[in-house]
């Protein structure tokens, strides 16, 4: 398959996409930090339904709060769970009296609390662990990765996802 070919019906690159052990989707999160206008919700809802399905949970954190949609729920534009940023990040190291956080240093942070609600790395009970559980999400990242970089692009007639990898250490192109 050429992927060059492949018509896009979304295009679509988050600052975090998380896997599961079959490297299908599992979350797509976007952070939006102080003084930052061109990211918002909205964007990260249409990944939702851009997604169809293939794309179970999407995240939007900001300096206020973590929101969490789910694909299932009864309304796409609600958050199915809603956590304050503070104190889930926080313990990671976010200190939102800052002058300027990006949204990119947002989620880092939420790439380490993701990886620690995995691996119990930093914590054996992370900030907010039962709130992730309740919704479903927990046990579709057992085992899952985190992947930086990610480019996604989906077919019109949703019969495949394409993952693009990207290393900017390397500038290189991973298939």
């Amino acid at each position: 398959m050429n992927t060059e070919e492949l018509s896009v019906i979304k295009h679509i690159v988050p600052d975090i996409t998380m896997l599961d052990t079959e490297e299908r989707i599992v979350l797509l999160a976007q952070g939006k930090g102080r003084g930052e206008l061109y990211r918002d919700i909205s964007e990260v809802i249409s990944w939702l339904k851009a997604g169809n399905g293939a794309i179970p949970f999407v995240m939007f954190i900001d300096l206020e709060n973590i929101n969490i949609f789910k694909w299932d729920s009864d309304n796409l534009s609600e958050p199915v769970c809603t956590l304050n940023t503070a104190e889930v990040l926080g313990y990671y190291g976010l200190k939102v009296s800052d002058e300027y956080i990006s949204g990119r240093y947002l989620s880092s942070l939420t790439e380490s609390w993701l990886r620690d609600l995995v691996h119990h790395g930093k914590s054996e009970t992370p900030p907010a662990e039962e709130q992730i559980a309740s919704i479903g999400l927990l046990p579709l990242l057992k085992d899952g990765t985190v992947q930086p970089e990610v480019e996604i692009r989906i077919d019109p007639k949703l019969r495949y996802i394409v993952l693009r990898y990207y290393y900017p250490q390397h500038g290189t192109l991973i298939f």
